[in-house]
Order: structure tokens, then C-alpha cells, then sequence
């Protein structure tokens, strides 16, 4: 239950954020998203992920329920994107709620293990030989629960709602078919089975690839579906804003969609198309606009796969990848070279070493000019103490941006 002193200080931060949502540079910032996403304008695009980092940055939580904590690091969060970051997201004039769905693959729950560390973690292994163990691989479960989804919204709606309209969202849909199969068996286990049983491969991505378009579609026939094409995240680390995309009806040909393979880096260009790709581009082929890839080193899929997907809009350039080869298959083309730097300079060096860090940055401008460009900085687990260094990158990333992007 929410207490009326909760309920009274959770009216007021929801004040602070429409006043953010209200400005002029807000609403020139909502300008610049659509633009940029709709290819429209070459100037950068600058973001920081700040949930990883959250507890350094954020305010101790005063609201005691959990209810009223739920809201209240949804709305700090917006606060302190515009007080302890300033990048280029925007603040939204509503507070979002996402429909409620789940997908479970081959019907088995994946289950984590981190031995008590916070980052690091191993999977159960349903699956130590594929031949052996394939009968465990089930068909994949999923469904929506509309009345958690409603009761979250009617929550927030009763504290807030006549400050902060509450919207109903739907995650952007994504497909990482190789971390699904990696958390039904080891690493070692999917890799040694690509030339052991190269048959059973396939019929694993096979079964995977329909259940999750079967899936898709449950959800769009049964209306649960919004599409994604303003203020809400599309993975990994960026927003849904374009004209390109039909405000209605809510199909999955109507949405941006996302995709990745980092657990295929170990294995050939020639082996990702032959295993892999065929079944990523089955379910990219859905959705209207494609971003494509995390951390994996995505040029040396790019020639033979990812350059393949017709719909594709954005392409992670991550800290991994061949930043001027992808300069140049990028130059002049209708795509966003979505760079995401290495987080080590903001969250790992004990001192911010202002140097290299702009000489990092200043090589992504450099390789990627003539291209659309987007930073996203993420994977910044700490600040190392320096509240101020998040805000602090972002004003020399615009600086540099302005002295070296033509």
C-alpha cells in the first residue's frame, strides 16, 4: 500500500519530470531523435545508459512500498537522465508500462547460477550432448498477463496519473536465438555440436526460429502488439523514434525489432551464414525496421549476413569491431552506425583519463564520417566514485563532436 506521504512526494517528483518533459530543449531533442532515426540529419546522436550504474548516481529511495519504489525509480531515473547525464534522451510526458509477455525456449526455464558474483554466471546445462540429450528440447512456451499488466498501471494511474498520463508500452521485439540455445547448453557444448551433428543444429535453430515466429504472431493477432515508433527503448540502448513506421495498425511489420549473436564470435563468417543467419533473417523479415547486434564483432558477418537484412536500420559498432571497415561499408548508405565505445574509460580506469578518452571517441568520428552516427555508451557498472563523470563524458563527446564531425 501506498502511503499518502509516499503518494504526496511521488506527486511532486512526477511534477519535476513534466517540467523536464516541457522544455524547449526537451522538445528540440525529440526533433533531432526523429530526424536522426529517419536519416534525415548526420548529427551524432550522444546517450549513456545509466541502470548499471544506477545506485551511484540515484537518490536513496524514500518510498518504503514497494509499489510506491517502483514508480519512484521509474521517475528518478527520467530526473536523472536530465540532472546527472544530459544526453540527448528524451523525457517523456507520461510514465510507460510494458504488456506483460514471456517467452520460454524449448520449454525449459533457463537457470543461473552466479555463484555469488555479481556479474559473472553459468547456466544449467539441460543439454551436455546434442544427439544424446536432443529429446529435451521441447516445443517453446509463452503467453501475456494482461491483469498484472493492468493492476501495475492502475497503481500508477491513482498516484500520478493526472500529472503523468500512464501509456501502455510494448517491448521492442528481439530475438537472440544463439543465447537462447547457449542457455540450454554449455558454450562448448553448441560449438563442438556445429561439426559433430551439424543435422541436429539445424533442427534445434528450426524448432527455435518457428516457435518464436508462432509466438509473434500469437501476440499480434491477439492485440498485444503497440507499436514501438516514438519515446520508448529499442535494445540495445537506443529509442523508436521515426516517421518511417506507421503509427497504426499494431503489426509486427509496423515495429522496430531487435537481434543479436554475440555466442557465435568463435566461429567463421562461413559458418554463422550457413548455421545461423538463415534463421535470423526468418524473423527479421517480420518486423519493419531491424537494429542489429550488442558486442559481437558484427564486420565479420557483415558482407555474407547482417548486410543482407532488407529492413535493416541500425548496426552496432561495438568496442570489438572493425570501427573503419564498418566506416566504410556504412558511408552514404540508409543506415545508423550505432557505436557503442568501450565503457573501460568511464567505468573502469580508478581516474578519468580525459586524454585517451577523447582520442578514443575522436577515432569513431573520424572512421565513421559520412556516415549516421550514434554513440551508446553501456556496460558502465560504476563510476568509480565520480558521480559527475557520466555528464562529464557526455560534454566532451558534443565537444569533440563539434570541433571534428563535418
Amino acid at each position: 500500500m501506498i502511503s499518502l506521504k509516499e503518494r504526496e512526494y511521488l506527486r511532486e517528483l512526477a511534477k519535476k519530470q513534466l517540467e523536464y518533459a516541457n522544455t524547449p530543449e526537451n522538445k528540440l531533442r525529440e526533433k533531432h531523435w526523429y530526424a536522426h532515426n529517419d536519416l534525415k540529419t548526420t548529427s551524432p546522436i550522444v546517450t549513456i545508459e545509466e541502470w548499471t550504474f544506477f545506485h551511484e548516481v540515484a537518490r536513496p529511495l524514500l518510498c518504503q512500498s514497494p509499489e510506491g519504489q517502483q514508480i519512484e525509480s521509474q521517475i528518478l531515473g527520467h530526473i536523472i537522465g536530465r540532472e546527472d547525464i544530459d544526453d540527448d534522451r528524451v523525457t517523456p510526458d507520461f510514465l510507460g508500462v510494458n504488456v506483460h509477455t514471456w517467452f520460454t525456449p524449448y520449454g525449459l526455464q533457463a537457470v543461473a547460477d552466479n555463484h555469488g558474483n555479481d556479474l559473472a554466471y553459468v547456466y544449467k546445462a539441460y543439454v551436455n550432448d546434442l544427439e544424446a540429450d536432443f529429446h529435451k528440447l521441447g516445443k517453446s512456451s509463452w503467453g501475456v498477463n494482461p491483469e498484472s499488466t493492468r493492476a501495475q498501471a492502475d497503481v500508477i494511474a491513482d498516484v500520478v496519473g493526472d500529472i503523468l498520463p500512464v501509456r501502455m508500452l510494448c517491448g521492442a521485439p528481439y530475438a537472440v536465438l544463439t543465447q537462447w540455445l547457449v542457455q540450454m547448453m554449455h558454450m562448448e557444448t553448441m560449438l563442438y555440436a556445429l561439426c559433430d551433428y551439424p543435422e541436429l543444429v539445424h533442427k534445434a535453430m528450426d524448432m527455435l526460429t518457428s516457435d518464436y515466429i508462432e509466438y509473434m504472431r500469437e501476440l499480434e493477432t491477439g492485440g498485444h502488439l503497440i507499436v514501438n515508433n516514438g519515446n520508448q527503448g529499442v535494445p540495445q540502448g537506443t529509442f523508436g523514434f521515426t516517421n518511417d513506421l506507421p503509427s497504426s495498425p499494431n503489426l509486427l511489420s509496423n515495429m522496430w525489432g531487435y537481434m543479436d549473436s554475440q555466442e557465435t564470435v568463435g566461429i567463421s563468417g562461413g559458418m554463422f551464414e550457413e548455421f545461423f543467419f538463415p534463421y535470423y533473417k526468418r524473423i527479421a523479415d517480420l518486423f519493419g525496421l531491424v537494429n542489429y547486434g550488442c558486442c559481437e564483432a558484427v564486420h565479420e558477418i557483415w558482407d555474407n549476413c547482417v548486410s543482407k537484412l532488407n529492413n535493416l536500420r541500425k548496426v552496432s559498432i561495438s568496442a570489438w569491431c572493425n570501427e573503419e571497415f564498418m566506416g566504410s561499408r556504412l558511408r552514404g548508405k540508409p543506415m545508423i552506425y550505432h557505436r557503442k565505445p568501450s565503457p573501460n574509460f568511464i567505468g573502469v580506469d580508478k581516474v578519468f583519463d580525459e586524454e585517451k578518452f577523447c582520442a578514443h571517441i575522436t577515432d569513431t568520428l573520424k572512421a565513421a564520417r559520412g556516415c549516421h552516427l550514434e554513440f551508446s555508451f553501456r556496460d558502465i557498472y560504476s563510476l568509480q566514485g565520480d558521480k559527475g563523470r557520466a555528464k562529464r563524458a557526455v560534454a566532451l563527446v558534443k565537444r569533440l563532436i563539434e570541433d571534428y564531425w563535418v
